[in-house]
């Protein structure tokens, strides 16, 4: 383009060159936190796409001392920012105990822990469904637990014991998602545990997402399975050949599950949820959530699985090329030629 030498109109009311603007692409960025951190956007992002899983419930049981012998809740995970409301994924009910006392029952969370001998944990509306119901040998011919629940299906009831499956609750199911560019399934509920003093029952298994299994005793060291790092997944409930009877807890429910990506779920059936309108080279603060300690004996622990916090920056386009200025030596040359308009 020839240059003019009074271009204000065409620069925005600045007088020196007239550059042609261009179009430029930033390209899609995605993060992913294992542990809790900052996200800095790139410069010219202003949408946000999220999952954010908080970290698993603990797998609850009956250790030699009546101390923890529910699973603890996980830790929640969050991103936070201006101009953001902070938006929080509620941490898996730990699983509940077949022992009598303390016993407080009902362990919600993002989804619920499993039951033991007391009421199962809900989950939270739009992350995670509920445990599955345990029962007490007392009641039911053997000690079967629930499974802790998923984020997309409720964890299993135990299945009576003069059935043919007769097993302690299976882990409820995760939830698949390509926001890495790759469909990874997790927070899935952990498996419950289970306990006869005549022989060993069949064990609760762990939901698809990173859910553990459920131990399986007396007369075995198979206390159950913590839920896998980074996925959410609930630990599977505790159990060992230390007393042939209260000795089994049910599994611990997933992390909370919370996704922003267009066409796909959150947790607990809902649509996935509108994505976060942000501004371009600025600070986030990311929190990824523990998992929830399981019930622990002296050589074993069913640990829910650790959080993560997933962000994708979609591709954008922008302009570029602004108004110019003339330097000093131009503007010099303009006026001893006379040819200076200003």
């Amino acid at each position: 383009m020839e240059r003019g030498l009074n271009m204000s109109d065409g620069n925005g009311g600045i007088i020196g060159p007239d550059n042609d603007p261009t179009t430029s692409t930033q390209s899609a960025v995605i993060t992913t936190f294992n542990s809790t951190g900052t996200l800095t956007t790139a410069a010219h992002t202003k949408e946000l796409q999220y999952l954010i899983i908080a970290g698993g419930g603990g797998g609850g049981g009956h250790p030699v001392a009546p101390t923890f012998t529910v699973g603890s809740r996980g830790g929640d995970s969050s991103i936070a920012g201006v101009p953001i409301t902070t938006v929080t994924s509620t941490g898996g009910g730990g699983g509940d105990t077949g022992y009598f006392t303390p016993n407080p029952g009902n362990q919600p969370g993002g989804s619920g822990g499993g039951g033991g001998r007391f009421a199962t944990g809900t989950g939270t509306t739009g992350q995670g469904f509920a445990g599955g119901n345990g029962v007490r040998a007392a009641h039911g011919g053997t000690d079967l637990s629930g499974g802790g629940g998923g984020a997309s299906e409720v964890g299993q009831n135990h299945q009576p014991h003069n059935t043919p499956d007769r097993h302690s609750g299976n882990g409820g199911d995760g939830v698949a998602s390509s926001i890495t560019g790759s469909s990874v399934t997790r927070g899935g509920g952990g498996g419950g545990a289970s306990n006869y003093v005549n022989s060993p029952m069949k064990t609760g298994t762990g939901g698809a997402g990173g859910g553990g299994a459920g131990g399986n005793g007396p007369g075995t060291t198979y206390p159950g399975a913590s839920g896998t790092a980074n996925t959410g997944g609930g630990g599977g409930g505790w159990t060992d050949a230390i007393t042939g009877f209260q000795n089994f807890g049910g599994g611990g429910g997933a992390g909370g599950y919370r996704c922003s990506v267009p066409g796909e779920s959150s947790g607990g059936g809902a649509s996935a949820e509108s994505t976060l309108t942000v501004v371009g080279a600025t600070n986030y603060t990311i929190t990824v959530g523990a998992g929830g300690a399981g019930a622990s004996s002296p050589s074993s622990t069913t640990n829910g699985g650790s959080g993560v916090v997933i962000t994708k920056e979609p591709e954008v386009s922008f302009i570029s090329g602004a108004s110019g200025m003339w330097s000093l030596d131009e503007v010099y040359d303009f006026v001893k030629a006379g040819t200076w308009t200003n």
